[in-house]
């Protein structure tokens, strides 16, 4: 139950709301809600309201009380309320306005929601079925206005067109295409003769009004007693206009009565047997209205409050129940932001927020004290932060939403690797903010924020578990959860851990091998922090060798033919271990593998008569040898068991590939094949030679080379992305053992390569395939442009993306030479970096460069870039540069006219980029000369003229 003082407040509500910063910005858009009016009915009269809108937060959470006979205050009841109760957990409602039995109300994503009564199928969804919640109006977020009248509805749009549904009984619905007499229970445009841009609708009882954007007032509908106001009593299917154009400001209606205020603030009136608008006194302040049946308030633009008309019950608010003929002011105060009014009661807002009453409580539900009078305006103690009502029987209202920073704690650190670890976080309050999000961050040093290493796992309250990544080995690091939302950034409190050095990464024998030798030895790569390797050897489980050694290699002497073994190793430095290795096992074999020497392994240019060798094994009495032009050996040319460890053929095809395997036999016992080998014979001689295989950073301009063949006369080149060669980049014959002329390569791109032999219709086999690696594209800085003067102390530093960066380092000096650096940041994700703190009227040097995991080390540099902090006349682009037309279309004139520092030389280049910062022209310039150059190749987008450090920006449709 609520509790009423007659004091006023003068606090003012004051909410401040602060962007996130940097890559996971949160922002806060703020909300312009047009202005609307919206007309609640009775059996016999009809009240208008206006929705007024301020800029600060306009959404929040939706409350009401009162009579609630229809479900009108949308609780999923149809119980009356004597106190607010809160409507569903929204908190997105921007603006809301009831009658005695529907309620209309927007969200701030303009849907349209309605609840209530539903006769007339004035709700607009179809149907005829009444709710008692909140209930979506179609699947559009498109409403900006809406308002009810007693048998139909209108509405605008965002983009200012106007709809209405319902009944049409008296052509309310200001469509002339629509049957008189008919319900429309779905919204139908307003288009006949009308394309004005509305903001302002008013819905009466069985008439409507509306202001375009311009200030151009309409009416149609029903005009017994002139409430059209124009000049007529003749009823309107379509909208007239009335008076002059751009001159109306606001309007209501109530019953067949409207009031109304042009933008010269005067107060004017029609309806009850006056046909056209008549002017209510000489006063030309007037800022906002509301009627009643038998009275009327209107706020003047000083916030105070007046009132004329009848007073039954109090409902004036002058301390009288004596009837006021003229405009008389309520009080003497001045901070009045909105009123609603019915027949004895009335409701207001105060610029702070607070919410006053007077009159009979009796009609309205009372909040909560039915039946008890005041004379005066009287505070309703317990509600703040209301920025906008509507009431009749029921007494609906939104309290602003206000966010505040969210609370989280960070979770213990587990599962530490040398490279990862797992933490988490739990937000216990989200700070009033649908948008929230949320993960942990750290660094090396303590304190870590979202401008360190950072993860995202979400959003909402709660636990949630986070893993970090990419961790340096053997390092301490601190972590802290973070939970973002519009209003900023909380974090929790630190955690700390240090991260183990790297398991090694084990080699042979390969977890799942068989016929191993027995004296076979453990190999597994180095750990560089390492000092000692643990390595443990266990059969059946049972653990028959634990040895701690500096060696990355170990042989274990006592293995056991056609055993299982499992193995493991742990790097060790000092007190520190790493995580144990996974156990691979393997099987012993009885015999050792045949070991193939001669011909080596992939050989070409072997003589067609040649001699195979193999290893002599000390576990096998005989060898089965298969020869075969086919490596599934599915029919073999040569099958045969032998004694001896070599075999000589001869007369073998030219040029052709052959395969090759052995292996032992004793008895029945036969051993695991050896590694098949092949070897070519003859005129394969073609060896790639540069760019090594898998080499990276490869410049798109870079040559390719390779040896000289045995029977070389012309060479086939051939490049594509995938190696299978399907499609190819090149394919070209050369007579030279180097192409330097390869083109159409991009930045960025692994590509195969190959070569092969050709002499008229004789063909050399295929190279091997080796792959590269381009370099990504130079990068192309944006702001501050070069030579740019005038800057602030704090710069937002900007350039374009570079396809494959995963980082980017900038860096800040006052020579040109970065010896005297002022700011130097590296790992930086996005494309920009705001930096603060530069000294005034100084000349800066910057450039930025370009990096990923891949091409540490080989990063590339931008072009230097100067600016001058604290001058005045900011550059805002070339005057030495023009160009004609920009836009463009395939051809475009650049002219280049001599300034102050700057001749352009005859034959000086002119480069041209795309916005990823690379050069897609170069043309030589002639002095003074305007130059016409071809751009018809060229994709749709944005391009950069760069000649000496003058930039011209140019867009190519």
């Amino acid at each position: 139950m609520l509790t009423i003082k007659t004091t006023v407040s003068k606090s003012l509500i004051q909410r401040n709301y602060h962007s996130i910063q940097n890559k996971y910005k949160l922002f806060i858009m703020s909300i312009f809600i047009c202005t609307f009016f919206l007309f609640i009915f009775s059996s016999s009269a009809l009240k208008s309201q206006q929705i007024q809108s301020d800029s600060l937060n306009n959404f929040g959470t939706l409350w009401g009380w009162g009579i609630n006979n229809m479900g009108q205050l949308g609780d999923s009841t149809k119980i009356d309320r004597l106190s607010p109760v809160q409507i569903g957990k929204d908190y997105h409602w921007k603006n809301v306005t009831t009658n005695r039995f529907t309620t209309f109300a927007i969200k701030d994503d303009g849907s349209l929601w309605g609840w209530g009564l539903n006769s007339y199928e004035r709700l607009g969804d179809g149907s005829s079925d009444s709710y008692i919640s909140p209930h979506r109006i179609g699947s559009k977020s498109y409403w900006d206005c809406v308002s009810a009248g007693q048998c139909h509805t209108i509405a605008t749009q965002k983009d200012g067109s106007l709809w209405a549904w319902g009944s049409n009984g008296e052509g309310q619905l200001g469509n002339s295409d629509l049957s008189l007499d008919k319900i429309y229970p779905t919204p139908n445009r307003i288009t006949k003769n009308f394309n004005y841009n509305i903001s302002y609708i008013c819905a009466g009882s069985f008439s409507s009004a509306a202001i375009s954007d311009k200030g151009t007032l309409f009416t149609w509908g029903l005009n017994t007693d002139g409430q059209l106001g124009d000049g007529t009593n003749n009823d309107k299917n379509y909208p007239v206009q009335i008076g002059k154009a751009s001159e109306w400001r606001d309007v209501v209606s109530y019953n067949h009565r409207m009031l109304a205020i042009k933008k010269d603030g005067t107060l004017w009136e029609w309806g009850k047997g006056v046909y056209s608008p008549k002017q209510i006194g000489t006063d030309a302040d007037w800022a906002s209205l509301a009627l009643a049946l038998e009275h009327y308030f209107v706020i003047k633009q000083n916030g105070t409050l007046w009132v004329c008309g009848k007073s039954t019950f109090g409902e004036l608010g002058d301390s009288t129940l004596v009837d006021a003929s003229s405009l008389v002011q309520i009080g003497k105060d001045t901070d009045w932001k909105s009123v609603q009014t019915d027949w004895y009661n009335t409701f207001a807002i105060k610029n702070d927020g607070t919410l006053w009453t007077w009159g009979s409580q009796y009609w309205s539900g009372g909040g909560g004290v039915g039946g008890i009078r005041f004379k005066v305006p009287t505070k309703v103690e317990n509600i703040a932060d209301v920025y906008q009502l509507s009431y009749f029987d029921a007494c609906m209202f939104i309290k602003r939403h206000i966010p505040s920073l969210p609370e989280v704690v960070t979770l213990p650190i587990t599962n530490v690797s040398d490279s990862t670890a797992e933490s988490g976080g739990n937000v216990t309050n989200d700070g009033k903010e649908w948008d929230l999000v949320r993960g942990i961050c750290w660094a090396e040093t303590p304190n870590p924020t979202i401008n360190d290493s950072i993860t995202i796992d979400g959003q909402g309250v709660g636990e949630y578990p986070s893993f970090l990544r990419n961790l340096k080995p053997f390092t301490k690091y601190y972590v802290r959860a973070y939970a973002t939302n519009s209003v900023g950034t909380a974090y929790g409190q630190n955690e700390t851990f240090g991260s183990k050095i790297p398991s090694p990464i084990l080699i042979y024998p390969k977890n799942g091998n068989y016929n191993i030798p027995l004296d076979a030895s453990l190999i597994w790569k180095t750990v560089s922090l390492a000092k000692s390797y643990r390595v443990q050897i266990y059969n059946s489980s049972k653990l028959i060798s634990d040895e701690v050694i500096t060696d990355t290699t170990f042989k274990y002497n006592k293995y056991d033919l056609m055993s299982q073994y499992d193995w493991r190793v742990q790097a060790i430095s000092g007190s520190d271990s790493s995580d144990w290795t996974d156990n691979w096992s393997f099987m012993t074999s009885k015999f050792y593998p045949a070991q193939l020497l001669k011909p080596g392994k992939d050989t070409i240019n072997i003589p067609i008569d040649c001699e195979l060798i193999w290893k002599e094994n000390i576990s096998g009495s005989k060898y089965n040898l298969q020869f075969s032009k086919n490596n599934d050996f599915t029919k073999p040319d040569i099958d045969t068991t032998l004694s001896a460890t070599n075999l000589q053929i001869k007369d073998l095809e030219f040029l052709h590939l052959y395969f090759w395997r052995v292996r032992a036999k004793e008895g029945t016992d036969i051993s695991e094949w050896s590694p098949i080998w092949k070897f070519t014979i003859l005129m394969d001689s073609v060896n790639l030679k540069t760019p090594a295989d898998l080499t990276k950073n490869i410049n798109i301009l870079s040559a390719l080379s390779w040896e000289e063949g045995i029977y070389k006369k012309d060479y086939r080149l051939q490049i594509s992305e995938s190696n299978d060669f399907a499609t190819t980049i090149a394919d070209t014959l050369i007579s030279k053992t180097a192409n330097t002329d390869v083109k159409n390569l991009n930045y960025w791109q692994k590509y195969f390569w190959r070569v092969r032999n050709e002499s008229g219709d004789t063909l050399g086999y295929w190279s091997q395939i080796w792959q590269f690696k381009t370099r990504m594209s130079d990068i192309l800085l944006m702001y501050p442009e070069n030579t740019q003067t005038g800057l602030g102390e704090e710069i937002n530093f900007k350039w374009y993306p570079v396809i494959g960066a995963e980082y980017y380092q900038l860096q800040i000096s006052k020579n040109d030479i970065f010896t005297n650096m002022v700011y130097s940041k590296d790992s930086i994700t996005i494309t920009e970096k705001l930096v603060p703190d530069l000294e005034k009227d100084i000349l800066y040097y910057w450039r930025v460069r370009v990096w990923n995991q891949e091409s540490i080390g080989t990063a590339y540099w931008s072009e230097v870039w100067t600016f001058r902090t604290g001058e005045t006349g900011v550059k805002e682009e070339s005057d030495v540069i023009q160009i004609i037309p920009n836009p463009a279309g395939d051809y475009i004139t650049v002219a280049l006219k001599p300034s102050e520092g700057f001749e352009p030389l005859e034959g000086s280049e002119i480069n041209i980029y795309n916005t990823l910062g690379e050069k897609v022209m170069t043309v030589s310039a002639r002095h003074a000369v305007p130059l016409r150059i071809n751009i018809s190749d060229f994709p749709k987008g944005i391009y950069f003229i760069k000649v000496g450090g003058e930039t011209k920006k140019f867009v190519k449709m």
